[in-house]
C-alpha cells in the first residue's frame, strides 16, 4: 500500500487493528440488538474515533477486507488462495506479515464461538430455572436424583429428567452421561437416546451420544438397549432391535440399527469421570473436539490437512494448557494463543 506521493506505508499497529475488529463487532451486533437512537450513538462514537487519525480508518478498511472473506467456512479460509491471498500478501509483508492471515481466520473462529455460544445458550438458560433440566458447560456435573440415583454430565452434555410414580425417565439430549442407578423393581429407569432407550433396574452404565451414534458401555448389573427406526424409542416388534447387555460389554446404536455386543475400555470409558482424556492414536480434529467441550472459547487447526495428525496421551481435563504444550512439542505444529478464548494450531 502507497500514499499519494508513491512511498510505502507502513502497517498499522496489532493493538490498532484489534481496536478496529472491536469497533466492528459492536457495530455488527448493534444492527440486531440496539434501538434505533442507540446505534445513531454508537455511529456518532464510531466516527470520531476514525477521524482521531487517518491510521484509525485504514486499520477499519482492513478489517472490512477481511471480514468479508468470512462468509466462507474456516477451513476453505484456511486453504483460499490467488488473488485475495496476494492482495492479503501486499498488505502484510512488512513488520509481523504473517499475523493478518491468522487475524482473518481468528475473526472466522470468532464467529464460530459466538454461533457456538448461542447454540448453549438455550440450555444454560433452562438449567437456571428447571431444576429437572440439567446442563454442564466445560467441567463435569454431578447431582443425586430425587430416587436416590447419581448421574455425572460429562461436559457440554444436556439433559432432562422426567420421573412419575411408574416410570423413571431421563432424556439424554447431548453428550455424555454416566448412571448409578438405585434399585426400584416397581419403577424402571429408562434412558432415552436419538437412537433407542436404555431400560435397567438398578446399575451403571455410560451412555456417550455424538451426530452419528450412540454408544452403550456397561460397568455393573444389566440393561436393556432398544433400538427404534424412528427413534421414539418404540419397540419395532423385531427381536433383533433390542440387546441386553451384562457387565463389561457395550454396544451402539445408529441409523442403521443396534450394533452387536463387544468388551469395552474400561479406562477409556471412565477417564472423564476421574478427570482426565485419553487419546491413542486420535486425529487432532478429534482431540481438539474433545478440548473445545472443557474449553471456555474455541481451538481451530488453521489447515485442515494437520487434522488427520496423530495425538496419543492421558491428560487433565483442567489443564488445556498441558495438551497444547503436548501437541506443539510432539506434532509439527504451532500453538498461537490469540486470546484466552481463541487458539489456533498452525
Amino acid at each position: 500500500m502507497t500514499d499519494r506521493h508513491n512511498m510505502p506505508l507502513e502497517p498499522v499497529s496489532e493493538q490498532l487493528f484489534d481496536e478496529a475488529v472491536i469497533w466492528h463487532t459492536r457495530l455488527r451486533e448493534a444492527n440486531d440488538v440496539a434501538s434505533a437512537d442507540e446505534q445513531e450513538e454508537l455511529i456518532a462514537q464510531f466516527e470520531r474515533w476514525k477521524t482521531l487519525s487517518t491510521d484509525n480508518a485504514r486499520a477499519y478498511g482492513e478489517v472490512e477486507q477481511l471480514w468479508g472473506r468470512l462468509a466462507l467456512p474456516v477451513k476453505r479460509q484456511a486453504r483460499s488462495s490467488g488473488a485475495q491471498q496476494s492482495r492479503t500478501r501486499q498488505i502484510v509483508q512488512e513488520k509481523r506479515g504473517y499475523m493478518r492471515p491468522v487475524m482473518a481466520v481468528a475473526m472466522a473462529a470468532c464467529l464460530l464461538l459466538f454461533v457456538g455460544l448461542g447454540q448453549n445458550f438455550y440450555p444454560t438458560v433452562m438449567a437456571m430455572f428447571d431444576e429437572n433440566f440439567l446442563h454442564a458447560e466445560h467441567s463435569v456435573l454431578t447431582k443425586s436424583l430425587s430416587d436416590g440415583s447419581e448421574i455425572k454430565l460429562n461436559a457440554e452434555t444436556t439433559v432432562s429428567v422426567d420421573f412419575d410414580e411408574n416410570i423413571r425417565r431421563v432424556n439424554l439430549v447431548s453428550g455424555e452421561a454416566w448412571f448409578d442407578v438405585a434399585h426400584d423393581a416397581q419403577r424402571p429407569f429408562v434412558v432415552h437416546t436419538k437412537f433407542g432407550n436404555v431400560t435397567a433396574l438398578g446399575t451403571a452404565f455410560n451412555i456417550r451420544s455424538d451426530a452419528e451414534r450412540v454408544k452403550v458401555s456397561l460397568e455393573q448389573g444389566k440393561v436393556a438397549v432398544n433400538w427404534s427406526a424412528d427413534g421414539a424409542g418404540k419397540n419395532t416388534g423385531d427381536d433383533s432391535a433390542t440387546v441386553t447387555l451384562v457387565a463389561g460389554e457395550a454396544t451402539t446404536l445408529s441409523s442403521r440399527g443396534i450394533g452387536e455386543s463387544t468388551r469395552f475400555d474400561r479406562v477409556a470409558t471412565t477417564a472423564w469421570r476421574k478427570g482426565k482424556m485419553v487419546f491413542y492414536q486420535a486425529p487432532l480434529s478429534d482431540v481438539l473436539d474433545v478440548l473445545n467441550t472443557y474449553h471456555d472459547g474455541r481451538i481451530v487447526a488453521v489447515n485442515p490437512e494437520l487434522n488427520d495428525l496423530s495425538v496419543s496421551g492421558v491428560f487433565r481435563t483442567d489443564d488445556i494448557e498441558q495438551v497444547l504444550d503436548a501437541i506443539e512439542g510432539t506434532l509439527s505444529v504451532r500453538v498461537v494463543k490469540l486470546t484466552n478464548y481463541m487458539i489456533l494450531i498452525m
